[in-house]
């Protein structure tokens, strides 16, 4: 039964959510090519290599919706994984350290094994319990303490970001208050992916077009990129995106959440208040894998998405936006 469940069909709904998206790169590839005409050819080159990985990751997550919640929690573990390597290579684990970092890919399989299995009490204390228990034990048992406090806080902040956080995106297949919609599970994780990625690519255009001057930058050592106006019109873009896809995607437009909203106050309300909080955990996602790159001396976690960097700075703002939206929706509809 678990298994049927876990590989069901899925809904005829998906199939429309997905050609909508891929409409939409195609109308996105037409318009960069035209912006590009003009470009200095490295900077063509550098813009062409990132649109073919948009299309590779769309097709990449649009087969995992297919396959449902197993196809989810396998692409987020192998991300997850990839990016647990990145990070331990660019943090410069210590020879000593090899044992805890080899345990930490098996720690996130099960993780996303207990996701599979829609065992919601488990996952969400295994990983930050069991990593703290297992890192600890693994670490002791090399006898040596110098650099043992670096190593251990390294690891945990590590996996708690890149292994914990965004399981939350998988969690969405398995969370109970995000099965009912137009699309059941699969839509509320569309909904939090269009957002995370609709802002962090609005920041980036409107800070280039506003910002440019990059007077107001918010942190200016960690990420001299990050404007005000970038924020704010990221912010706005999602603000007005979430409410118009909301219906599409979840059931926050029929939510009267827990103030006991008026019906004519509910299709905008939650949907906002979403995006709000979305644009806020992303940037601070962002930033935050923006310090360790620096604090580590790396410009990119690696060089795995051509255009994009690693799988680090793909997820980045996920591993903040993927729980808050857990937490709100669980909050919103319980």
């Amino acid at each position: 039964m678990m298994a049927k469940h876990l590989i069901s069909a899925p809904d005829p709904a998906l199939y429309w959510a997905l050609g909508a998206i891929f409409a939409s790169l195609v109308i996105g590839s037409i318009s960069r090519f035209i912006a590009l005409r003009n470009a200095q050819e490295s900077r063509r080159r550098q813009r062409l290599a990132s649109l073919r990985t948009w299309w590779l990751l769309a097709i990449a997550v649009s087969a995992a919706l297919l396959a449902g919640r197993l196809g989810i929690c396998l692409l987020l573990a192998v991300a997850s994984c990839i990016a647990w390597f990145e990070f331990t290579r660019m943090i410069g684990a210590r020879v000593e350290d090899t044992t805890a970092v080899r345990a930490g890919y098996g720690l996130i399989v099960i993780n996303y094994l207990l996701i599979a299995l829609a065992s919601a009490p488990l996952f969400a204390i295994f990983l930050p319990v069991g990593s703290f228990v297992v890192f600890a034990i693994l670490l002791l048992l090399k006898d040596e303490p110098k650099g043992y406090l670096r190593s251990s806080g390294s690891l945990l902040w590590g996996i708690m970001f890149l292994g914990y956080g965004v399981s939350h995106a998988a969690f969405l297949m398995a969370l109970p208050a995000a099965a009912s919609g137009p699309l059941g599970p699969a839509g509320w994780f569309l909904f939090l992916v269009i957002l995370t990625e609709a802002d962090d690519i609005f920041q980036a255009l409107v800070g280039r077009l506003f910002g440019g001057h990059k007077r107001h930058r918010i942190a200016a050592v960690i990420s001299p990129n990050k404007t005000w106006e970038g924020f704010l019109g990221g912010l706005l873009i999602i603000m007005i995106l979430a409410p118009l896809i909301a219906p599409w995607l979840t059931t926050l437009d029929q939510q009267a959440g827990p103030f006991g909203l008026a019906q004519s106050l509910q299709p905008w309300v939650a949907p906002v208040l979403v995006a709000i909080l979305i644009s806020i955990a992303g940037f601070f996602g962002d930033i935050n894998m923006s310090a360790i790159k620096r604090d580590a001396g790396v410009k990119d976690s690696s060089k795995l998405l051509p255009g994009m960097g690693g799988i680090i700075d793909r997820v980045d703002s996920l591993t903040l936006t993927a729980p808050v939206f857990v937490y709100f929706v669980s909050w919103w509809t319980g």
